[in-house]
């Protein structure tokens, strides 16, 4: 009983990675800056980045941006 127990969390498991894999291949991520002016508020920067892109958004410091802190969007092309 143990053996077939087994066998079939194994096969299970291996139809979820497969399922995963192709779960991400299905889009591209890609990132872009917004509100590059103002000083990145992690609340407003997550709100426009998911209204906007439908994506997840972050607050970074990137010295080839001017500011202190940018808002980074992270979402599927």
């Amino acid at each position: 009983m143990t053996k077939l127990s087994c066998s079939y969390f194994l096969v299970l498991m291996v139809v979820f990675s497969a399922f995963l894999m192709v779960e991400c291949d299905e889009g591209k991520r890609c990132h872009t800056t917004i509100d590059q002016a103002n000083y990145c508020d992690l609340a407003d920067c997550r709100l426009s980045c998911f209204s906007g892109y439908n994506g997840v958004g972050k607050c970074f410091d990137d010295p080839k941006v001017p500011g202190p802190s940018n808002c980074g969007c992270l979402y599927n092309c």
